[in-house]
Formats: structure tokens, sequence, C-alpha cells
């Protein structure tokens, strides 16, 4: 019985395995990978969500590929389970949805690999799976990103520990069985420790990171995450540094939550 939720897996994760119809850009993600492929892409992109520099167009990009990554930690972890996700099993397409900009991401394989039941040999097969995932799809991937929009990597992979921390906090809240919610902790702590940081193209593994909390903008009694990383909206038109940027000083906030 396969037990993957594939309405989910959309939704949540903007992953699917039919593609869109009329899309603005469709290319395998061995394709896309290509400098002139992640040209168009970027080209394309960064005016819709009217980015005053394509480096805005690569961390929102960076963005939506989360969704991604996310989606296949989830299935790994609680449906135990794994789709092929590798470039050329896996094509990129830019949509419009009503007034809506998206990206899918189209896994050609809809059977998925079930991991062993044996507990040692199911953490070989996680490690196997994450490895292999960060190292041969995620990082050619922003490694083509930051080459078209002058990013540097590490910028682009720090995008991704705020979604994780933050969705996989959602996802795990949602959870009723506790053997699925176990799972889902401890590979996503497998992924932050475990991994080292040359499997990303990195010094250090960038999902290992100090969590900073800050005040909320409107309730003093409730804390949230800062992002550990700036998204890049000051650099789109009307945009300015979001209340839980990194660039921005505490007095600064402070003024912002005052005015909330």
């Amino acid at each position: 019985m396969n037990p993957i939720d594939y309405q989910q897996l959309e939704q949540q994760f903007y992953m699917t395995t039919e593609k869109k119809e009329n899309p603005l850009l469709s290319l395998q993600a061995s394709e896309l990978i290509k400098p002139q492929n992640m040209d168009i892409l970027v080209q394309l992109y960064a005016p819709l969500i009217k980015a005053k520099e394509v480096t805005a167009a690569g961390t929102y990009f960076i963005s939506w590929l989360g969704g991604l990554a996310i989606g296949y930690q989830y299935m790994i972890s609680v449906w135990n389970c794994s789709l092929q996700v590798s470039l050329d099993q896996l094509t990129i397409e830019l949509y419009q949805d009503g007034d809506y900009d998206k990206f899918a991401f189209v896994c050609h394989d809809s059977e998925p690999t079930f991991a062993p039941a044996d507990g040692l040999a199911r953490e070989n097969w996680r490690e196997q799976q994450l490895r292999d995932f960060y190292q041969n799809t995620m990082r050619p991937i922003i490694q083509a990103v930051a080459a078209a929009t002058g990013n540097s990597p590490g910028a682009l992979w720090g995008q991704l520990p705020t979604r994780f921390n933050y969705y996989l906090d959602i996802l795990a809240s949602s959870l009723t069985d506790p053997v699925e919610r176990e799972r889902l902790e401890d590979d996503y702590r497998f992924l932050k420790e475990e991994v080292e940081g040359e499997i990303f193209g990195l010094n250090k593994n960038p999902f290992h990171v100090k969590v900073r909390w800050i005040q909320d903008l409107r309730d003093p009694e409730k804390k949230v995450r800062m992002k550990n990383q700036c998204c890049l909206y000051y650099q789109t038109e009307g945009g300015h540094y979001c209340y839980t940027c990194p660039r921005l000083k505490e007095s600064e906030r402070a003024v912002r939550r005052k005015q909330a």
C-alpha cells in the first residue's frame, strides 16, 4: 500500500507527480542547472516578484525550493519512504495560479521506495537518502542559482533553516502518532548534527545554526524566531527589512513593535 498523501505533498510542499498545464517555464532539473537555462529562469522570475536586483529572485526561488526539501524530509520521516528526486527524475515548473506565480516540483517517479523495518538498517537508509538528496540534487541547484544571481551559496543555503524550524514544528504538532513524531524530530536532528558541511559544498552544515528568539511584534508575552538569513525582501519594489530580519537593529524592532 502506498502511504504517500499526494494531495498533502502538493498543497504543503509544492511536490507533485503531474505537470501543470501551460507553465511559464518547465525544465528537467538536470537541464535547469545549466547556466543559460538558470539565467532564463531568473530573468523570467525576477520581474514577477518586482525584484529590483536578481539576488532577490535567487532567495525567493530558494524559499520555494525549501518546500521540496521539507517535503522530502517529511516523506522519509512520516511516511517512512522516498520518491526518486535525482536531477534527471525531477522537473521544475514556474506557473501562474490566479494572481500568483508559483513553482512546482514534479517527481517523475510515483512509486515509493520503503525504508527497512530494522532500526539500524533504517538509520543507514536515512543517511544514504539525505546525503544523496543534498549532495546530488539540492547542491547543484543552489550552486547554479548562486552563479546566476550573484548570491553566495552560503546565503542561499541559509534560507532553509528558518523554514525548516518553523514548518517542522507545525508538522510535528499535527501528528497524532508518537512514533512518526519521534522519527521526524530524530531525522531532522541527524540532518542538522551529523551531515558534514562538504555534502552541501560548505565548510559547515548550514542547518546547524543557533536559533535566536525575539519578542513578537504584537504580543510581548510571545517569542518568535529571528530569520537565519535576510530573504532580500527589501530588494523588491515597495519592500523593506522584515521584522525578523537579522539585519534589523533591535532599536528599529522596538519602533516596529510600538507602531504595531
